[in-house]
């Protein structure tokens, strides 16, 4: 279908369900195609072609919550769900806290959010790409034995409420990885590599393979290494889990329920001075660009930590409301979810940061997000380098890394003015100072 028509389909089904009763209602229609290969030992293993289409709806009626989610996008059946969402409301116990579904804004279009091209692959040029991926790997490496996928997708959504919101886009992905093992004289090194667009013009999966077996050959000889308190240098593949955790620990809905790590801390310090994070889904081609959430509001920039201070909330309607804040654009589904998440870059490189550290850990790739909820860091580092005299000295086995979420964001101490750039994002390489590193040796 296009556009108008699944718009067509949503603004007749929400009719319904006003017509019914509802004092507010909300229809979101989509329907998919998607394609994708697997590698397994180096081989295609399976491949997969699958279309999708469905449809959500809520109803409030006195504040009471009626859903219904269904598939396919027959109108009849998506009349009757409406009718039966309505009756749900009425049962449902009212919410104090619901104020509105959101009104109509003014938005503008993100563009390169969609490829015709994406649209007409098709499953032999995702394996081509798959077994090239494993052509470059054991170009580094002949043993190398390769896991992997390569897919693509693209679709077309709509959603209309009773309010008067109307909105349509459309949306295309491609994507490949790939994860090398070599096994030399009984020792075991990994690595995996990837590449994601919008666009098939942003996407190169070329040097994937060959970049991903060359750092799994740099891990063969991992040693242990003594426990201890020292510097983290977070590779670009790393930093972001960093920058996540404080977009997630913004989202409204978990500060309302008491439940986030950085609860209190509005407008308060919870990092160090030289961290700005910003989040912006308007960025042309940005794998999680969009012109509107999932209730069709407009997106926008918006700045979440400040030179270290958290000045912002994301926000769906129901937590805007609840807060008396301003609507941010960033409904996911029924929660909240933020979009490109990027931080203001440094003045020194990557490599001038190492050269800096005496002595130190380097994580090539894994997460050091504190939990959503007590904030605390534990996190196991499966690819960790040692940094000697301001060089990667070797890499390190059976090491863990642990320290308080609010305490390792004050201790960011640098960022690197470069880093590795994906479609609407730039993720550079950072120091945290005082990370305890259990060594196991």
């Amino acid at each position: 279908m296009t556009q108008q028509e699944l718009l067509s389909i949503a603004e007749e089904a929400c009719s319904v369900a006003s017509n019914a009763g509802a004092d507010f209602a909300e229809v979101r229609v989509s329907e998919g195609r998607s394609t994708s290969v697997r590698l397994e030992r180096s081989a295609i293993d399976t491949t997969q072609i699958s279309f999708s289409s469905g449809a959500g709806i809520r109803v409030y009626i006195n504040g009471g919550l009626g859903s219904v989610s269904l598939d396919g996008l027959d109108l009849d059946r998506l009349k009757l769900a409406a009718q039966q969402a309505v009756d749900l409301a009425r049962l449902a116990t009212p919410d104090k806290d619901f104020v509105s579904l959101p009104e109509p804004q003014d938005g503008s279009s993100v563009p390169g959010l969609y490829d015709p091209g994406i649209e007409n692959l098709g499953v032999s040029d995702m394996a081509r790409i798959a077994l090239e991926c494993v052509d470059a790997a054991r170009s580094v490496a002949p043993e190398a034995i390769c896991t992997g996928s390569a897919g693509c997708g693209s679709g077309r959504s709509a959603i209309a409420n009773s309010l008067g919101v109307a909105r349509s886009s459309e949306s295309s992905s491609i994507s490949a990885w790939i994860e090398p093992i070599v096994k030399r004289n009984g020792d075991v090194g990994a690595f995996y590599d990837f590449d994601s667009a919008r666009l098939l013009a942003d996407f190169d999966h070329t040097g994937i393979g060959m970049s991903a077996a060359q750092t799994a050959v740099q891990f063969l000889g991992a040693r242990k290494i003594e426990s201890g308190v020292m510097p983290v240098i977070l590779g670009p593949l790393s930093s972001g889990s960093v920058f996540g955790a404080l977009a997630a620990g913004a989202e409204a809905e978990s500060h309302q329920r008491g439940r986030s790590w950085l609860l209190g801390k509005l407008g308060r310090k919870v990092a160090a001075d030289i961290l700005t994070v910003r989040d912006d889904a308007t960025i042309p081609a940005g794998l999680s660009s969009r012109s509107h959430d999932s209730e069709g509001v407009p997106t926008r920039p918006i700045t979440i930590v400040e030179n270290g201070v958290l000045i912002n909330f994301l926000h769906n309607s129901y937590t805007a409301h609840k807060a008396k804040a301003n609507l941010t654009g960033h409904a996911r589904g029924g929660g909240i979810g933020p979009t490109n998440v990027n931080v203001e870059l440094g003045e020194a490189s990557a490599a001038q940061i190492i050269r800096d550290t005496k002595r130190g850990l380097y994580i090539n790739m894994g997460r050091l997000s504190p939990d959503s909820t007590t904030g605390e860091v534990s996190a196991m580092v499966d690819f960790g380098f040692m940094i000697e005299n301001g060089e990667i000295a070797y890499p390190v086995a059976g090491v863990m890394a642990g320290i308080n979420g609010l305490e390792m964001m004050a201790n960011i101490d640098a960022i690197s003015s470069d880093g590795r750039v994906e479609p609407g994002s730039v993720s550079p390489t950072i120091r945290i100072q005082n990370i305890r590193i259990a060594g196991g040796k």
